[in-house]
């Protein structure tokens, strides 16, 4: 008894050391070990994909959006992973094989002895009773088996043609990310044809007014001034000019870093634009039948796609819901060997098959069927949903884009009288100090004008490609140019 409970309490021991051992504590990253992965992502954000050679145009930088945005990679990349979640459910289809193989060895034979059993009850062993073996202490053994269940293999089908739809769904998305991301980036592309033209403008008009500030503060350090409240008021005027200067550019420095960003460029890397501010732009035409620019939309739009994959899956729903209240069908077959020498046939094979049915499932089959079929209906009335949303967007695209082009009119018209203010104030320009700060005055009013001009033609740009988004296709198709 005292041995038995030596060998409990020694047991013990060695359990509670293997527990502390495995217990688990916060490891956080290693100094060196943080440096390491800094170093190695800046190593790959400095790499540049395709060298740039010549300035960017627009067709070239929604090119290397497409290929180089690291936001459309990792799209790229739930679609591979939701390709190899695939894969996995076509295994789920096949048999189970398995293999096992093992050792045992005990410390003295498996003895046991037999007795007659009467009325009920066994008769004593008696004084000598006779022992057999039939078992050796050491044991070597190894099994093969094969086992499919029918049920499972239909289930596993039908998952795996759900997943299949799935797989599309994330091709889909990729579609729709890639056409935000050639939205997004024709947007900040002519941001950023603003802001190179017009940076470079702003620069030396800050030189301007601050020399004619540092004038005036000397001037009225001078007293030569005829009154103190007409210099302070002409360093007021000239300060605001500044302000409005600073704001401009803060507004217009962040365009060309956003459009580096979009294009997978790091931040930092020199480009030009190809792509200037012009006097006269040539407006896109659009006169596509509004009734074959619906049907364009329904058929392409990457959502809508989605949304008849989603209804396919709910209604193989239905059918997983079906073969749920089947019994289930094994077959199997195995191969087995162990060393005994007591043993006829160290060797065999055995197979066979049994049915099994959870009855419990009649009484759940009427509810299956239920969420399933509303499901479908879901499923459905979304899409109806999304359709009418789609076909919205469609109309407003048009009404946007008229809208754009009477902007983009109105500021060209208001950018050519802002032109010849500035020229007239120019000539009329008698050098002295009122003169000068008008001039300045309108030398801003007519940075502001180009500003809204050149925005304005964005505009113009952003929502001609939103009515091709809009019907989910390519602003360069065929079929769109022979329209």
């Amino acid at each position: 008894m005292l041995k038995n409970v030596s060998k409990i309490v020694a047991i013990s021991v060695v359990a509670s050391f293997l527990i502390t051992g495995c217990a688990v504590t916060p490891q956080p990253f290693l100094e060196n070990e943080v440096k390491e992965q800094t170093q190695k992502d800046m190593t790959l954000l400095n790499e540049v994909v395709v060298p740039i050679t010549k300035p960017i145009s627009l067709d070239e930088a929604i090119e290397r959006g497409t290929n180089h945005n690291l936001q459309k990679r990792v799209k790229v990349l739930e679609t591979a992973l939701s390709e190899k979640q695939l894969d996995l459910v076509y295994y789920d289809m096949l048999p189970n094989l398995t293999a096992a193989a093992g050792y045992s060895e005990r410390n003295n034979y498996a003895a046991s002895a037999s007795t007659s059993f009467t009325n009920g009850n066994p008769q004593s062993l008696g004084a000598n009773p006779q022992y057999s073996v039939s078992q050796d202490k050491e044991r070597t053994t190894a099994d093969i088996g094969f086992s499919w269940n029918i049920l499972d293999f239909g289930l596993s089908y039908v998952r795996a043609q759900q997943q299949a739809d799935k797989f599309l769904i994330a091709k889909e998305k990729e579609k729709k990310v890639e056409q935000n991301l050639s939205q997004e980036i024709r947007r900040a592309y002519y941001q950023a044809v603003s802001s190179q033209d017009l940076l470079k403008r702003i620069q030396p008009m800050m030189i301007e007014v601050n020399k004619a500030l540092g004038d005036s503060k000397q001037v009225q350090n001078q007293r030569v001034a005829k009154s103190p409240m007409e210099a302070l008021s002409y360093q007021r005027e000239l300060l605001d000019i500044l302000r409005s200067l600073h704001t401009l550019e803060s507004s217009l420095i962040s365009a060309k870093i956003e459009l580096a960003e979009l294009m997978g460029l790091k931040p930092g890397i020199e480009f030009e634009l190809a792509d200037k501010v012009e006097k006269d732009y040539q407006i896109p035409e659009f006169n596509m039948n509004i009734d074959e620019m619906e049907k364009l939309a329904l058929e392409n739009r990457p959502e809508l796609a989605e949304g008849r994959y989603q209804v396919r899956i709910s209604e193989k729903e239905l059918t997983a819901a079906k073969l749920k209240m089947l019994p289930g069908i094994n077959l199997n077959t195995s191969l087995s060997y162990e060393n005994s020498d007591y043993l006829l046939n160290n060797d065999w094979y055995s197979y066979g098959a049994n049915v099994s049915w959870n009855l419990l499932n009649v009484f759940k089959a009427n509810e299956y069927n239920k969420i399933a079929k509303t499901q479908i209906e879901v499923a459905k009335e979304q899409q109806l949903a999304l359709s009418m949303a789609v076909l919205s967007q469609v109309h407003l695209s048009i009404v946007k884009f008229n809208q754009a082009k009477k902007e983009y009119f109105l500021a060209k018209d208001y950018l050519t009288v802002a032109d010849d203010i500035y020229n007239l104030i120019q000539v009329q320009n008698d050098l002295n100090v009122n003169g000068r700060l008008i001039l300045i005055k309108e030398k801003l009013n007519d940075i502001l004008a180009t500003l809204r001009y050149s925005s304005s033609y964005a505009n113009v740009q952003n929502s001609y490609g939103r009515i091709f988004a809009s019907m989910g296709i390519d602003d360069k198709k065929d079929v769109i140019q022979a329209k």
